[in-house]
């Protein structure tokens, strides 16, 4: 899918080595023990001091990695304003530590600072129990669901506890980084309120998540949300971004900068689509997520369980809103589909 695309570079710089991507602004790439491996992070000039785009997962890496460049090549000025793309714990993990030591602002979506906070409100929680009910409402036997329960793993590199301060920033605000204006988008699908930073002047889209040259982004219901359609969310941002000039300079949060946006976003659409259509022919009779959730995702539905079922959630729910399944919900709770 990325063949089309047009890199800048073609390979990625050392972990932890600040790479001069554009006059006034910067590239560190971060290692994570996950998949992906890696986060890009972005650090833009001010002038007396800079902002930094999103900060890594508390790891002992990232900690390490900044802690050397603000001994080093950073030192002579101050972190003045920490903006972030969202709250997932790849993007915003590290946060508290460099407001605690930096005293930088931070700035952010309402909905990406709620969220923040309620994973670290959940990080001691089991919530294998929401969890195991959420996928029995949804066709997954007790046996099945225990088994999906014992598979989850809490997260070893859970963030530190986020900034009980910050700036909101909303859709079609402009915010000044480094040395230009830029254009806040939100988004949803990926997460609440997505936030992607447009430059015009030089057409330049810092893109988080919600564009990815190499992957689709996941698009989740949560356990919380059970008719959430996430999904809708997603496509109509594409649309949204179809808006912007083709030839601007695409800044993932992983993998390398790129351009063909417009390329990209069809690719994306197309991705979903044939992902709409293959959950779809699944659907002939009566049935649940849980059962397309083996269909679709047998292999990682047990390894990641949220995931694969929440995905296959977000495509059902997705073609209830099309008129394509019924969504039927008992006396019990039970939620199924059947074709329209």
């Amino acid at each position: 899918m990325s063949d089309d695309l047009k890199f800048t570079v073609q390979r990625p710089p050392a972990y932890g080595e600040l790479t001069d991507l554009l006059p006034g602004m910067f590239w560190v790439r971060l290692p994570m023990p996950t998949v992906p491996n890696h986060v890009n992070c972005w650090l833009l000039d001010n002038g007396p001091g800079w902002t930094l785009v999103d900060c890594g997962l508390n790891t002992d890496d990232t900690f390490e990695i900044w802690d050397k460049l603000w001994r080093g090549l950073l030192r002579a000025r101050p972190l003045q304003d920490l903006t972030f793309t969202h709250a997932h714990l790849d993007h915003f993990g590290l946060a508290g530590y460099l407001v605690k030591e930096m005293k930088c602002v931070v700035r952010m979506p309402l909905a990406e600072w709620l969220s923040g906070w309620k994973m670290w409100h959940e990080r001691e929680d089991a919530q294998d129990e929401q969890f195991g009910a959420f996928v029995k409402r949804n066709g997954a036997s007790d046996d099945d669901a225990a088994a999906i329960t014992e598979a989850q793993r809490r997260s070893k590199y859970l963030g530190l506890r986020p900034p009980r301060e910050f700036i909101r920033i909303r859709d079609g605000d402009v915010i000044a980084m480094g040395q230009r204006e830029w254009r806040v988008v939100t988004a949803g699908g990926h997460s609440p309120e997505h936030a992607m930073f447009y430059c015009e002047s030089d057409k330049l889209l810092i893109a988080g998540d919600q564009i990815l040259s190499h992957m689709a982004p996941s698009v989740i219901v949560p356990p919380a949300q059970p008719e959430a359609n996430p999904m809708q969310e997603y496509l109509a941002a594409l649309t949204r971004l179809e808006a912007l000039s083709p030839d601007t300079l695409v800044l993932p949060s992983h993998g390398l900068p790129f351009r063909g946006l417009h390329t990209r976003l069809a690719q994306l659409r197309e991705h979903h689509q044939a992902r709409l259509d293959d959950v779809a022919s699944v659907v002939t009779a009566k049935t649940t997520a849980f059962t397309v959730a083996q269909e679709v995702f047998p292999r990682v539905l047990y390894a990641n369980p949220r995931q694969a079922f929440g995905e296959s959630l977000a495509h059902l729910n997705m073609l209830a809103s099309l008129g394509r399944l019924t969504r039927d919900v008992d006396a019990a709770g039970a939620i199924s589909f059947t074709p329209a």
